[in-house]
């Protein structure tokens, strides 16, 4: 395999790399939206039951339900977790440069106050 071959192979294998990220951050992202929007869900139900001058019983086979839906949404992101660490491993193994390093904004110090945000911080927030 030529010099030209073997950097085209590599230059693919980023760009699917990149395929990859998009699509494991958008599952991710749905994964905790679902999980968000299920938890709201099951918050209102109870506050909608009691305005509505409903029994405490009414009801309440749905909530359970979706208290199990949460739970499996829980452990999906779990495994999802689980995949992408997985992937990361593969990544380090090709030697495929890392696209992103996790959160952008530096926590505080464990010193620091807990009530002041960094300037840095609170600026990228903004934005």
């Amino acid at each position: 395999m030529s010099f030209v071959e073997m950097r085209q192979k590599q230059i693919r294998r980023r760009a699917l790399a990149g395929e990859v990220v998009t699509h494991l951050s958008s599952f991710e992202r749905d994964l905790g939206r679902a999980l968000s929007s299920g938890s709201r869900l099951i918050g209102f139900l109870p506050e909608a039951r009691t305005e509505a001058h409903l029994s405490d019983v009414v009801g309440q086979e749905a909530i359970r339900q979706f208290l199990a839906s949460i739970s499996l949404i829980s452990q999906a992101m779990e495994q999802a977790a689980d995949g992408h660490r997985y992937l990361d491993g593969i990544r380090r193994d090709l030697r495929i440069p890392e696209s992103a390093g996790g959160d952008k904004i530096p926590l505080p110090p464990i010193s620091g106050q807990l009530d002041q945000a960094p300037e840095q911080g609170a600026e990228a927030i903004a934005c």
